[in-house]
């Protein structure tokens, strides 16, 4: 069982090649590592930054904007049977696709895995039930759904459910929830198939700025609006579970992260 790793980026900083060289350092190697980025020259940039330093690296540009159609390109020019996402500004534990691996196959129903996103802070720390904001896990409350930065799918399940949903998101301009949607869409195809490795570890860059109330108060609207259109077709019970622990721990950013999640649902439903 092989693994391509796709990693969506529109940076041109160091952040991607210490993703990379984390990558290049597991105890199992991947496949293939597939670096998805927007433009042309971006595309040129890294391509000879990483046949300068003979690192085994395929970069593409996606013709879009976004992660989304980066992500759908990266598997569309993988060739593992499993592909695992991780965000350009993050970096795995030399073990992530070994467990990643040993997951599936000690589960052979399992078509989708996540793992804890563990934040790696920039300035002043915030509170662990607010993580979700920054692109991390949390364990209060619980993380239950596997988040892009750190999420491994199988190939035939992505093909069969048609991958990420660029025309809907393109529809809404939304950037956020795309990887809850597209759980949601093997979840109802093949029950039970989605499952958790809590030694699967990624670290999350988060600088200051993405804890500062104005970075999490634009996040939360566009989290509620995207959390709108998912709900359109499924529930979310567990978003329901989320907001009672919010609503029952308040701190400082509660109120405008909630209204500002609440507003962006509006805004989704309309």
């Amino acid at each position: 069982m092989n693994v391509s790793v796709v990693i969506a980026s529109s940076r041109s900083n160091d952040l991607v090649k210490s993703c990379v060289e984390s990558l290049e350092n597991q105890t199992v190697l991947p496949r293939e590592i597939i670096l998805v980025v927007d433009r042309h020259d971006q595309e040129e940039e890294f391509n000879l930054f990483f046949k300068n330093n003979n690192q085994n690296v395929f970069v593409y540009s996606s013709g879009g904007t976004g992660v989304t159609p980066a992500r759908n390109k990266g598997v569309f020019e993988s060739g593992g049977e499993i592909i695992a996402f991780i965000d350009d500004d993050a970096t795995a534990m030399d073990t992530w696709i070994e467990e990643i691996t040993r997951t599936f196959q000690s589960n052979p129903g399992i078509e989708v895995v996540g793992g804890p996103v563990i934040p790696v802070f920039r300035g002043t720390p915030i509170d662990e039930k607010w993580y979700w904001i920054i692109g991390c896990t949390s364990t209060t409350p619980l993380t239950k759904r596997p988040i892009s930065c750190n999420m491994a799918i199988t190939r035939k399940s992505f093909n069969e459910v048609g991958g990420f949903d660029e025309v809907g998101r393109k529809r809404m301009k939304i950037c956020m929830a795309e990887e809850t949607e597209l759980c949601e869409r093997i979840e109802e195809k093949i029950p039970g198939s989605i499952t958790w490795n809590q030694d699967a570890l990624v670290y999350h860059n988060v600088p200051e700025t993405r804890t500062r109330l104005r970075y999490m108060v634009n996040r939360a609207y566009k989290e509620g609006v995207g959390k709108a259109v998912i709900s359109e077709r499924y529930p979310l019970g567990l978003e329901k579970s989320f907001l009672k622990y919010y609503l029952t721990h308040p701190d400082r950013y509660t109120l405008p992260v909630l209204l500002a999640t609440g507003l962006g649902f509006i805004r989704g439903r309309i």
